[in-house]
């Protein structure tokens, strides 16, 4: 008996394999990109294709995953030139800000260098500080504890935080920093054109590169959607062909009035 249906079990066809639903919830998304835009975009691609099976499931999977290869291509491009336009933005700024718009946190750089490395307390520290960014005579102690090249070098770093902060400031549209440094390129003759122009001339073959990529998987993409167009015209095809077989055959099987009416 045990060896009867042992036998009978083994004798049995195995189960037809189902792929899990998971392979296609996979998403390629990095640390730092938006999953929840992804999952827009793969809605959105199935309810353009209406993926009726299997097949259609991977070509959904496969031109969202280059749909987002082709965002983040361009995300990246977009950061370089950005990211590049403030470092050059940053240098003209430090160069040529005047000193009335970092003077408080030179002073506040100062106090902390005297603070921390002078020995006096904070709230001396911080009236020589003040008094010397002021330019008040009695003030010169600062030139005993500090030499010029120190004091050179916070003056920079206090223009240099500064200009940074404007153009942070500038990145969020406040308008009060928008405005001064438009007016301080123009007083230098330049504008924010002229600053990604030097930008684009520094890094043109980064983004050349970058271009290549965008290109590439724009064209496997397209490559994907044309196929998804070809297998639909194939079905179409085939369902011409098919559905005047299928029509006859009903015809054919159907009985017709006369013979139910006797």
């Amino acid at each position: 008996m045990t060896s009867r249906r042992s036998s009978k079990r083994k004798s049995k066809s195995p189960a037809p394999t189902r792929v899990p639903r998971s392979l296609f919830d996979f998403r390629p998304v990095l640390e730092g990109e938006d999953a929840a835009a992804y999952d827009e975009l793969i809605r959105g691609t199935r309810q353009a294709v209406h993926p009726v099976d299997f097949i259609d499931e991977i070509y959904v999977a496969d031109v969202t995953f280059l749909e987002w290869e082709v965002i983040r291509w361009r995300r990246l491009k977009f950061r370089l030139m950005q990211a590049h336009m403030h470092d050059a933005l940053l240098r003209c700024l430090t160069q040529h800000l005047g000193y009335d718009t970092y003077k408080d946190i030179f002073a506040e750089f100062l106090t902390q260098i005297l603070h921390e490395s002078k020995n006096l307390s904070e709230e001396q520290a911080r009236e020589l500080a003040y008094q010397y960014a002021n330019s008040q005579a009695e003030a010169m102690e600062v030139t005993r504890l500090l030499n010029a090249a120190d004091l050179k070098r916070i003056e920079r770093d206090a223009a240099y935080y500064t200009a940074k902060e404007l153009i942070q400031k500038s990145v969020r549209r406040e308008s009060a920093a928008v405005q001064l440094i438009d007016q301080l390129l123009r007083s230098e003759g330049r504008t924010r054109d002229d600053i990604m122009l030097d930008t684009f001339s520094e890094k043109i073959d980064e983004i050349e590169r970058l271009d290549r990529q965008i290109a590439t998987a724009e064209a496997r993409r397209n490559i994907s959607l044309r196929e998804i167009e070809r297998r639909r015209a194939m079905l179409g095809e085939a369902l011409q062909r098919i559905l005047p077989e299928v029509e006859l055959r009903i015809i054919e099987t159907t009985p017709s009035s006369d013979k139910e009416s006797t």
